[in-house]
């Protein structure tokens, strides 16, 4: 089988908007971890998910292996396409020309750092 369970439904459970958007992001960045695990397995990969708010991205971003662990390093971190940001709930911490990296923040970090 080529799929793969990520453990989550699409559908976040009922609660704030920051709540919602912290479990999209968790979502996206289960997916790629598990992507990670291919590549470091030797295994042909697509791009990283782009990890940003909106659920219906399709975007794909290229990570090298520092890059994916620099984002991984914190809980509330993602690695998100250029320009994928929400100002309310998270800010900008690095811009790269491919990818930038983002910190979630109050409610959608906390959330974030209990789903990592």
């Amino acid at each position: 089988m080529y799929g793969c369970n990520v453990g989550q439904s699409l559908q976040p459970p009922l609660g704030s908007r920051d709540e919602r958007v912290a479990y999209n992001e968790d979502w996206s960045r289960r997916l790629n971890e598990r992507k990670a695990e291919w590549i470091e397995n030797g295994f042909m990969a697509a791009g990283f998910r782009c990890e940003c708010f909106e659920p219906d991205c399709g975007v794909r971003i290229r990570l090298s292996g520092t890059e994916w662990r620099q984002v991984r390093s914190k809980p509330n971190r993602f690695a998100v396409a250029p320009g994928h940001v929400d100002t309310e709930v998270e800010c900008v911490v690095e811009e790269h020309a491919h990818f930038w990296i983002v910190d979630k923040q109050g409610k959608a970090g906390e959330v974030a750092e209990k789903l990592a």
